[in-house]
């Protein structure tokens, strides 16, 4: 369509140009925090264009791209330490109950809301620490899970998966293993599959496969307290 290359009020005017009824943002999730997911594919966040005209939109990534930098700057020097702006989107993912940055896109806000929300937020409980990250040279996913577009990529580079510390949100199971390439979630206690965002399992890790990831996973950092085997 030509649109390579065009960003923020540029696509949004292209989109209204294309008389598109909805609008569709993919980003790419960083290695470092897929919880937040501004910075640009994991997920996708859609507008309806009726309901949020393109020049709404359009004020509010400018603003809000605005506000989280002066967020930023003003936590830091209230707080005496770095308060990156990743801070404060996962500040703000945890307090709202978000489950990305971009839903921040659906309402108006501005960096005095900003501090108020976040004034007494533990950053450094939301700040993820990978403990480790096992890569293996076959899959050990069963079949009938849900396969993605980075399928072909996993299968030929090997599958990781991925556990870390202080995940803010602690299901299926404390600690547990992601498997980004795939959007997968793995209880390690049960080896029950969820999908991203999902509460219900959508396919099971054979007792052999995960009694092998667990014991790969002790290998490579024995501090990590798995939970009980239950399978």
């Amino acid at each position: 369509m030509g649109w390579a290359g065009l960003k923020n009020g540029e696509l949004l005017d292209a989109a209204e140009a294309g008389d598109f009824d909805v609008l569709v943002i993919a980003h790419r999730k960083t290695r470092e925090d897929r919880r937040t997911s501004w910075y640009g594919v994991g997920l996708a966040k859609s507008f309806n264009l009726d309901k949020t005209p393109v020049e709404v939109l359009d004020r509010r990534v400018t603003n809000t791209n605005c506000a989280l930098d002066e967020s930023s700057r003003t936590l830091t020097v209230a707080r005496g330490e770095t308060i990156t702006r990743r801070d404060v989107e996962n500040g703000l993912i945890d307090t709202l109950g978000f489950d990305e940055i971009f839903d921040l896109l659906d309402r108006d806000i501005d960096s005095t809301q900003i501090l108020s929300l976040l004034g007494d937020c533990d950053f450094a409980r939301l700040r993820i620490e990978t403990l480790c990250e096992i890569v293996l040279d076959e899959s050990i996913i069963s079949a009938g899970v849900p396969l993605y577009l980075t399928e072909a990529e996993v299968r030929m580079r090997g599958e990781k998966w991925t556990i870390n510390k202080y995940d803010a949100d602690p299901f299926p199971s404390n600690p547990h293993a992601h498997n980004y390439a795939r959007d997968l979630k793995l209880d390690l206690g049960n080896g029950d599959l969820y999908e991203h965002k999902k509460k219900t399992s959508c396919g099971r890790m054979s007792k052999t496969h995960l009694i092998r990831l667990r014991d790969l996973v002790v290998q490579k950092n024995a501090t990590i307290a798995l939970p009980p085997l239950m399978i």
